[in-house]
Order: structure tokens, then sequence, then C-alpha cells
């Protein structure tokens, strides 16, 4: 870089700081695989649903991008695969989408979380593959890491059959995993919600094949999070917290919240980030609250472009919406 030019992005850091922020901050992964989902739920910041093109983000291209962020140290080494629903990709003959992808990326050693809202369980036929190819994806990669990835169901009031849907996973996944790895499944839902979590651990101790055990595993921040155990072979982690409803469908809920803060200074506040891509062909920096600061990754020839190079236009768009807060700002202090 020349002078000239280090001396000119000095001086927009300092006027526009929020890119220091997003060119600094360490990102975490997000493959939005498609739109496409058995579900039209309220709360849907991507507005999926069947109604939705049954398109996905083809492989090669988030292989790409994975072996594009091994190199950058920025990269925290852990990514999501979720959709819209990704396991549609079973019913539109795509079997080997997920299992491909979930190797490829846990063989090389980044910490995966795979996200459903479990409606497949309902169809026998695609139960019968996913699940088998979720123990096996597990079992394959338990050698470098024990609970190799993450299995994310969401247990919250918007989702139809919630809770059964996820009892049925559980279920089906502890009898099929036995005498193999534990596998690591993530119960997440809304903050005040986890009467419907006690409901579903009082409904799986009915189950006379079913035992629960307590159990704990150490975050990165050193805490202990509590597990409950399935048969010794499936572990459950629960989460609840406060969401968003500010993109979507979601911003029609009458409980909906626009963001605080924009985007940018939510960065702030930020120990590392979020990068999303979606099928549609657009990378989203942050979570989907607020005006997006959002950049293409496909170039005008349909390919993928060089993740650097989308990394930089993150930054300028990140300053370009600081800006544009600015100027509202400078504008109701002097127009009356």
């Amino acid at each position: 870089m020349s002078k000239i030019k280090q001396v000119f992005e000095y001086a927009i850091d300092r006027l526009l700081p929020v890119g220091v922020v997003v060119r600094n901050l360490p990102y975490v992964m997000i493959f939005k695989t498609t739109h496409w989902c058995w579900y039209n739920c309220p709360h849907c910041c991507e507005s999926a649903g069947k109604n939705r093109p049954a398109e996905f983000i083809p492989v090669d291209v988030i292989k790409y991008y994975t072996d594009a962020a091994t190199s950058d140290p920025k990269f925290t080494k852990e990514m999501v695969l979720t959709g819209g629903e990704i396991m549609a990709s079973y019913k539109f003959d795509m079997k080997n989408y997920v299992p491909e992808l979930a190797n490829y990326i846990t063989e090389r050693g980044i910490r995966l979380d795979i996200k459903t809202n479990g409606a497949w369980i309902r169809n026998k036929d695609l139960r019968t593959k996913i699940v088998p190819d979720l123990i096996n994806i597990n079992e394959r990669n338990s050698g470098q890491r024990r609970l190799p990835y993450q299995l994310s169901l969401s247990l919250d009031k918007y989702h139809p059959n919630a809770l059964e849907n996820t009892y049925e996973i559980i279920c089906e996944l502890a009898r099929r995993n036995k005498n193999k790895p534990t596998i690591l499944v993530h119960i997440s839902g809304f903050t005040g919600q986890d009467k419907i979590y006690k409901e579903l651990l009082a409904k799986l101790s009915e189950n006379r094949n079913i035992k629960i055990e307590d159990a704990y595993i150490t975050a990165k921040s050193g805490n202990a999070i509590p597990l409950h155990v399935i048969n010794r072979c499936v572990a459950l982690r629960p989460s609840f917290g406060a969401v968003l409803f500010a993109g979507g469908r979601a911003q029609n809920l009458p409980e909906a919240t626009p963001a605080a803060n924009p985007t940018f200074e939510i960065l702030n506040q930020d120990a590392e980030v979020l990068m999303a891509f979606d099928a549609a062909g657009n990378v989203t920096l942050g979570e989907n609250s607020g005006r997006k600061i959002t950049v293409p990754w496909r170039d005008k020839d349909g390919n993928p472009r060089d993740l650097p190079a989308i990394r930089r236009d993150l930054v300028q768009r990140a300053r370009y919406e600081q800006l544009r807060h600015n100027m509202i700002n400078l504008k109701k202090i002097f127009v009356k």
C-alpha cells in the first residue's frame, strides 16, 4: 500500500471508526444454504418457506470459502450450516449435500453447528436417511475432537410441533447412536421459554427406554455448561436468549422491536461478528437487525468472489452506513 493511501485510510478510520472494527473483529462464517423451508414461521427473519426457490448454495462454493477462511487469522474456526431448512436438500434429491459439507468442514478442524427445525422427522423416508447421516458424521470425525459438531434444534413457541419434533429426533438419535460417540444437540429458544425445555425433559423421562444423566462441558470462556445426557450417547445443551424481531416476516409480529442501535454500533459491543452467506448471493455482517451491512458474494458472471475482496467491501459498506447515520443525525440537529 502506498504512503498516500495509508494516510487516506488512516484519516477515514479516524472519521468512520467502524471500518477498524469490521477489519479487526474475529468472524464466524454462516451459510444460509437455502431459503426453502417446510414452515412459514412468523418469526423468520429470512422469510423462508415453501414459496421460496428450492435453490442451494453450491457445495463447491461453500468449500471454496471454507478453504479461504482457514488461512485467515481473523476466522474463529467456527461455522454454521443453516437455512431456510438445510435438510430440505434430502427432499430435493441432494442426499450427499449435508454429509459432504459437514465432513469437509469438520475434517479441517472447524467447529460446526448444523441448524434445523426438525420438520423432516415426520417423514419416515427422510428420517431414515437423515438420522443415520447425522450419526455417521459425528462418528467419522470423533477421532479429531470429542463432540466434533453440534446439531441445533429450535424449541420455541413459533415453530409448529417444536416440542414433538425435538422429542422424536432425540429418541431416534438415542436409539440409533447406542454404543457410539456422544452426539451434541443444542436446544435453543427465547428468553422465558425454558418451560418448554422442562416439558421436553419430562416427556423424555416418561419413556422407559430413556435414561437422563447430568453432565458438564467446558466452554471456550472456561465456564462449565450443563448438559443432560440421554442414554450416554446424546448430550442436550439448552440455551435461551432474547431475539430482535427486526427483519423478514418477523417485523410484523406484535412483539417486534427494531434494533435500538444501527448494526455498525452493535458491532462495537461484540467480541466476534457473524458473516452470513445466503442462497440469494449476499453476504451480511452481524445479526438480522436494523439496516443490513450487505455485499454480494457472486461476481457479475455468477462466480464466487475472493474472500479478501468481500471483507474489504464489508468495511466500505459499514463506513457508508456510519456516514449515512451521522448525516441523518446532523440533519435532525439543524432541521427542526
